[in-house]
């Protein structure tokens, strides 16, 4: 199973930008693998008394895209892969979460493009915790991987100077911490998606 550690909170919470991190790894036609991470991304959880009824949706903007070279990102980012005019956005929806024998595994639909696919992602850790202003917080890690091509992704120019390009499976590794809402969060949560 995964480690979960902490005593386990039912509710809705909110994943807080700032303390996670949406990381991938691209491997060229050699060996080498380039590190990139996405910037901007939001999402809520919502944990269920019965962890197979939880459930998980994110959103990630894909011009927030750094792969840590000014030069390569304004390249590739310039021929538009991700045709981001039409789709700012990547979209992730848990469709089931079972457990087993090496961790909890999400299986949910990834949509990049306009296409989407089933994505499973592997958690590893969950741990559950408090501040000193006594508000839970829980953290934890996922892995996925997918195959670019899948979603129409194809990269017009190298990904590095050498004129080496990208291979076709990416892999994905998800850090993140999310805020339980209160009833007041909630109550807020509601006037703004009812636009009151």
């Amino acid at each position: 199973m995964a480690r979960v550690s902490g005593d386990y909170v039912t509710g809705t919470w909110v994943i807080d930008p700032q303390r996670s991190a949406v990381r991938f790894w691209i491997r060229h036609l050699i060996a080498k693998k380039v590190l990139g991470v996405f910037t901007e991304f939001d999402g809520q959880m919502a944990t269920r008394p019965d962890v197979t009824k939880s459930s998980v949706q994110a959103s990630v903007q894909v011009r927030s895209m750094d792969t840590f070279n000014a030069g390569r990102d304004e390249g590739t980012l310039a021929k538009d892969p991700f045709d981001a005019e039409n789709h700012p956005a990547i979209t992730y929806t848990s469709t089931a979460i079972t457990p087993g024998d090496s961790g909890f595994r999400i299986d949910g639909s990834l949509t990049i493009r306009g296409v989407t696919r089933p994505v499973g992602l592997a958690v590893t850790q969950i741990r559950f915790e408090r501040d000193a202003d006594g508000r839970h917080d829980v953290h934890l890690r996922a892995t996925g991987q997918v195959n670019r091509q899948d979603f129409g992704v194809r990269f017009a120019v190298p990904l590095d100077r050498q004129g080496v390009l990208a291979g076709n499976r990416v892999d994905i590794e998800l850090d993140v911490t999310a805020r339980l809402l209160d009833a007041h969060d909630d109550d807020l949560q509601s006037e703004r998606v009812g636009g009151k």
